[in-house]
């Protein structure tokens, strides 16, 4: 018995029952699923899960609760806000390197579970890492602009107190400095907010992928499954703002046109300058598409950004006139009657340019709406978030002559029917309850 202790000390067997023993005890020992499988339950050293139960625990760890910022690339620190700086690590994203069984399936569960915030459009292009077989799955992205400024002098510019009813008075905004030229027209105060935004949008192109061969078709978008977008503009001031230009109506009508059933965008000016640049943005939308604007989200400091508060959405339905289209050049636009003022106006607003493009189709029908009390024709059911941090949904109906939501509620005189961004009339507009909640 001496002998065999010594033996079994040193590793030795004896005989081929206690080399068994030996290697199912060896601490050293690799195991694996399947050794501890062949050893059966009775002899396995640890508990075991079935795979279905794995599979929950692996999806669990790999869902984040709160948005990830910047995949694949370095965070920059003044684009985030203190509580997502404070937040650290949200998913268990070691359970990726326990086998290539948890490898892969982990690694679906990270893309397809989760929602992402992209600051820069440099880490959105690097987003192409990601293998095609991971991105043609994500469906929804927030993007962040941050407005940068320039001067070539030390001066003092100030975000109004207005940009937002949660400012007590005027902010200071981060200047960048920029050389200074003799020609004095290329000198001075500039932004470029809105190349800002064009640079984003032109990320979203088809990246360059060497492998594909296929001469017929264009190779895919970066996110080729794209539906919603959320547009998070953050210092973009209502005095300080150029015009547009017209890259980004070729950006967003031509290159991306029709391509979103829903945009949401925060921060727009409430100005000329503000509109028009709305009116650009909605030809990402399809037809038939929701277009949801809200206050500003965020609020950019020197050293992050600060969290706005705000819950209502303005929302419209873009292009919903289509399908009325013969009838109502039939009616003379709804205009002609006994009684003109039954009639509802037939307005578009900044968005009247817009026309069918070929044969894209248009947005999907939302089904399981409640029966309206109008005619059928002339409206259309719509989801719109509660709150603008909200998942939660409702349904709401527009109207599919000027594609604003129609409210039951009688108007106290003329003067409260008419829009202060356009100065025209808006039967039923939810942006005059959304304009007078938040400076209430």
């Amino acid at each position: 018995m001496r002998l065999k202790r010594i033996l079994r000390e040193n590793g030795i067997s004896w005989s081929p029952l206690a080399q068994t023993h030996l290697n199912q005890n060896d601490p050293t020992r690799r195991k694996t699923r399947s050794s501890i499988a062949a050893a059966g339950p009775s002899e396995s050293t640890s508990p075991f899960l079935p795979t279905e139960v794995l599979l929950r625990i692996l999806k669990f760890a790999m869902k984040s609760k709160y948005p990830i910022i910047d995949p694949l690339s370095t965070v920059t620190a003044e684009n985030l806000t203190d509580e997502e700086k404070k937040r650290g690590n949200q998913i268990a994203i070691h359970f990726l390197a326990t086998c290539k069984a948890m490898h892969a399936e982990g690694t679906r569960f990270l893309w397809e579970s989760n929602h992402f915030i992209f600051t820069t459009p440099q880490a959105l292009r690097n987003f192409s890492e990601l293998s095609f077989h991971y991105r043609h799955k994500i469906l929804h992205i927030n993007m962040r602009v941050i407005a940068r400024y320039y001067d070539d002098q030390r001066r003092r510019h100030k975000l109004e107190k207005y940009y937002h009813p949660d400012l007590k008075k005027d902010q200071p905004l981060k200047i960048h400095m920029r050389p200074k030229e003799s020609p004095l027209v290329r000198g001075g105060f500039r932004c470029y907010t809105w190349n800002q935004v064009i640079d984003f949008l032109l990320a979203l192109r088809a990246p360059f992928d060497p492998t594909y061969k296929d001469k017929k078709n264009p190779r895919p978008r970066l996110l080729p499954s794209l539906s919603s977008l959320r547009l998070d503009l953050v210092n973009f001031s209502d005095s300080l703002l150029p015009f547009s230009g017209s890259e980004l109506h070729e950006v967003a009508s031509h290159e991306l046109g029709c391509t979103l059933n829903e945009l949401q965008v925060t921060g727009m000016p409430f100005d000329d300058v503000g509109m028009k640049a709305s009116a650009e943005l909605s030809g990402l939308v399809k037809d038939e598409g929701l277009y949801l604007d809200a206050s500003a989200a965020f609020i950019a400091h020197p050293r992050g950004l600060q969290s706005l508060s705000g819950d209502n959405w303005c929302a419209r339905v873009i292009r919903a006139y289509k399908d009325l289209k013969e009838e109502m050049e039939e009616e003379s636009l709804g205009l002609s009657g006994e009684d003109d003022d039954e009639n509802e106006q037939f307005h578009l607003h900044s968005f009247e340019g817009y026309h069918k493009i070929g044969t894209l189709p248009a947005a999907p029908s939302e089904e399981g709406h409640p029966p309206s009390t109008r005619d059928e024709k002339r409206v259309i059911w719509k989801k719109v978030p509660v709150t603008r941090e909200s998942d939660k949904r409702m349904w709401i109906q527009f109207s599919r002559t000027n594609g604003y939501e129609i409210e039951d509620s009688v108007w106290d005189s003329d003067e409260d029917r008419i829009c202060p961004c356009c100065g025209e009339s808006h039967p039923g507009s939810s942006i005059l309850g959304f304009m007078s909640d938040d400076y209430e």
